[in-house]
C-alpha cells in the first residue's frame, strides 16, 4: 500500500513503477503515466485512445506518439535518432512498433519497460474492439512490464498469477471524493430540462456515448448554436453528412470549447482536459434509448470525473432504471460461459475425429457459429479478457435493472461522497389516488382497465412501475386484464366469477374441472342439491366432459368433505373443506 498526502504525485513517493505488478492507483491524476515518462529508462505506453497520445505530445516533445497514420518508417526514424526511446502508441498500433524494432535490430521485450495504461480497458472495450488486447500476446515476453489504473477489474487471465505479478495499491490520508448528484428519471429529457435550468450560469460539460441521442437534446433544447461535440471520427462523419452539425471534433482542444460541450466513450479515460476554470459536469445513461450509454460507476463514472486536472464546479450522473432487465448472478453467467466451452470442445472434437470430408466440414461451420467462439482469439486459444468482459458486462447491466442498485452502488463505492434526488413526478401518481378513493370495488376496477387499455406495448419503465403500483392495489384485475384483456372483462360486467371462470378457460393451468368448481363453491357455504347439480352439469358441457354417473348434489362430495345439510324447502350439504 502506497499513500500519497494531499498535493503530493506518485513521483513524490516513487522512483518508477515496479515491474511486474498492477498499479491500482485508486486516484485519478495523481500521476502514474507521468512517472513513466519522466522515468529514465526505454518504454513503451499502450494507452487506449488517440486523443491522450496528442495531449501528451504536446507536453513531451521526444515522446512518439503511435496511432492509425504514424508509419514503421517514422518509428524507425525515431529509434534511430533518440538515444532514450519514450513510445505512446494504440494497442493497433502496438505492432508497427514491433516491426521498426526488428528492422532496427533491438530486443524490444529486454529494450523496453512495457506499460499497458488504464488497463480496465482491456476488459471494457474488447467485445466491440478485439484488437485492444493483442498486445497482451506480447506482454507477458517482456522482460520488465506492468499495468496501471485508478479503475482496475481484477483480470481472471492465469497468466498474471503464473508471472507472479502482485497488486501495489495506491490510498491517500486525505478526503479525495467527489460530490456527486445522482438523479433518477422516468423521463430523461425532462431530467436533462431541469438539469439545464438550474445550471444557466458557466459551462456544461456531458458524458454521453451516443451522438445520436447528444444531437437529440441539443435539438430539443434549443442548444446547436452554444454546443461543440468531441467523438470518433465516424461520429464527426455521421454530424455532418446526416445533420449538417459543423462543431464536432475528433481533437479536444480548449479553444474549441462552447458553453455546452459533449464527450462521447473515446474522451471517457485517460485524456487529460486542461481547463482555467470549473465546469459543470453531467453524465446520462438511458438504456431504453441505447445500451452503450451505460456507464459503469466504478469505472467509467471515475475516469470522467477524474479527466478535469483542474477540478469540476458540480457533478451529476442522470439516469435511469430498466426494470426489464433479467439479473443474473456472477456464478450464472460463469456456468454459461462454462457450458459454452463444453459445447465447443464437444463439436471440435468431433470435427477433429471426422473420417470424411462431408462430416469435418459441417462440424467446421458449426464451431465458427458457436457462442463459444466470441471467447477465442483470431488462433481459436481462450481470450480470458472477452470472458471478464462478458461477466462485467452483465453484472454492470444488473446494477439498472432498480434504483435501489444504483444508490446502493454509489454508497458503497470509495470515490464518492453522493446526494440522491429524483425526477420522477408523473401524472400517474394522481390517477392511484382516484383509484384508490373509487366508491366501490367495481369502479375502482373499471378505472384501472381503462387506464390498462390506454397504454401502449412495449411498456416503458415509466408505464411498468405503473402497472405494478396498480398490481398492488388489486392483482386480481391485473391479471384479468393481461390474460382476458379489456372488451372481454368488459363483456361480464366486470363479475369476479365471471371473469376468474373465463382466465381459468384461458390459461394453460391445472385441472380445469376443479378450479371452475372451486370458483363456484366456497367452503363453509350451503348449497342445495338443486344448485349443486345444475353448476356441475353446466361446467362439465363447458369443458365437453360427458362422466359415466349421474350428476347430481352428492358429487360435491368427490371434490369437498361435506355433511348433509336440509331446511323447510331444500336438501343439500355443506361444505367442510377442500379434498384436492
Amino acid at each position: 500500500m502506497i499513500t500519497l498526502h494531499k498535493g503530493q504525485y506518485l513521483s513524490d513517493v516513487m522512483i518508477e513503477i515496479p515491474s511486474n505488478c498492477i498499479l491500482s492507483k485508486r486516484i485519478p491524476g495523481c500521476g502514474a503515466t507521468t512517472l513513466e515518462l519522466e522515468t529514465k529508462r526505454n518504454s513503451i505506453i499502450v494507452v487506449p485512445n488517440v486523443p491522450v497520445i496528442k495531449s501528451k505530445c504536446e507536453k513531451y516533445s521526444s515522446l512518439l506518439g503511435v496511432y492509425e497514420d504514424v508509419t514503421v518508417d517514422r518509428i524507425f526514424n525515431y529509434l534511430t535518432n533518440n538515444s532514450r526511446h519514450k513510445i505512446m502508441t494504440t494497442p493497433e498500433s502496438f505492432g508497427k512498433v514491433k516491426t521498426a524494432c526488428e528492422r532496427y535490430g533491438i530486443d524490444i521485450y529486454n529494450h523496453f519497460f512495457l506499460l499497458m495504461d488504464e488497463s480496465h480497458q482491456l476488459i471494457k472495450d474488447v467485445d466491440f474492439r478485439i484488437d485492444i488486447v493483442l498486445p497482451m500476446n506480447n506482454f507477458f515476453r517482456f522482460k520488465s512490464k506492468a499495468l496501471v489504473s485508478a479503475t482496475p477489474i481484477v483480470f481472471s487471465d492465469p497468466r498474471f498469477e503464473e508471472n507472479h505479478f502482485e497488486t501495489i495499491e495506491v490510498s491517500a490520508d486525505y478526503d479525495y471524493r467527489q460530490e456527486i448528484t445522482v438523479t433518477h428519471t422516468y423521463n430523461t429529457n425532462k431530467a436533462v430540462n431541469e438539469y439545464l435550468d438550474k445550471h444557466k450560469e458557466g459551462t456544461v460539460c456531458f458524458f454521453v456515448n451516443s451522438v445520436v441521442m447528444i444531437y437529440s437534446i441539443m435539438k430539443q433544447f434549443g442548444l446547436l448554436e452554444d454546443s461543440a461535440i468531441y467523438c470518433a471520427p465516424k461520429s464527426r462523419l455521421k454530424l455532418r453528412n446526416e445533420y449538417s452539425f459543423d462543431n464536432a471534433y475528433n481533437d479536444w482542444s480548449a479553444d474549441t470549447m462552447k458553453k455546452y460541450n459533449f464527450f462521447t466513450g473515446r474522451f471517457f479515460t485517460a485524456f487529460d482536459l486542461e481547463l482555467d476554470y470549473q465546469p459543470n459536469l453531467v453524465m446520462i445513461t438511458d438504456p431504453y434509448y441505447s445500451k452503450y450509454t451505460i456507464l459503469d460507476v466504478e469505472t467509467d463514472c471515475i475516469q470522467i470525473c477524474g479527466r478535469f486536472r483542474n477540478g469540476i464546479k458540480s457533478a451529476t450522473h442522470i439516469y435511469r432504471a430498466k426494470p426489464e432487465i433479467i439479473v443474473k448472478p456472477k456464478e450464472q453467467i460463469e456456468w454459461e460461459i462454462s457450458a459454452h466451452e463444453f459445447a465447443y470442445q464437444t463439436i471440435d472434437t468431433l470435427y477433429n475425429s471426422a473420417d470424411n470430408r462431408e462430416s469435418r466440414f459441417a462440424f467446421g461451420a458449426a464451431l465458427e457459429i458457436m457462442p463459444f467462439r466470441k471467447f477465442q482469439y483470431p488462433d481459436f486459444t481462450k481470450n480470458w479478457f472477452a470472458i471478464d468482459n462478458e461477466i462485467n458486462s452483465v453484472l454492470v447491466d444488473n446494477r439498472y435493472q432498480a434504483k435501489g442498485e444504483i444508490e446502493q452502488w454509489y454508497t458503497d463505492n470509495h470515490f464518492y461522497n453522493p446526494t440522491f434526488e429524483n425526477c420522477e413526478y408523473n401524472d400517474n401518481d394522481e390517477k392511484l389516488k382516484l383509484i384508490r378513493g373509487a366508491r366501490s370495488v367495481k369502479d375502482a376496477r373499471r378505472q384501472m382497465v381503462k387506464l390498462l387499455g390506454e397504454m401502449e406495448a412495449p411498456y416503458s419503465e415509466y408505464a411498468l412501475d405503473f402497472i405494478n403500483n396498480m398490481r398492488k392495489i388489486d392483482p386480481f384485475i391485473v391479471e384479468a386484464f393481461e390474460t382476458l384483456g379489456k372488451e372481454r372483462i368488459e363483456g361480464l360486467n366486470y363479475s369476479q366469477k365471471k371473469i376468474n371462470e373465463a382466465m381459468i378457460l384461458t390459461q394453460r393451468k391445472g385441472n380445469k374441472v376443479v378450479r371452475l368448481i372451486k370458483n363456484t363453491f366456497k367452503t363453509g357455504g350451503r348449497y342445495s342439491n338443486e344448485k349443486i347439480t345444475n353448476e356441475l352439469t353446466r361446467i362439465f358441457e363447458i369443458l365437453n366432459i360427458h362422466p359415466e354417473k349421474t350428476i347430481k348434489g352428492s358429487m360435491i362430495k368427490d371434490y369437498f368433505q361435506a355433511v348433509e345439510w336440509r331446511d323447510a324447502k331444500n336438501r343439500g350439504y355443506q361444505l367442510i373443506s377442500e379434498l384436492v
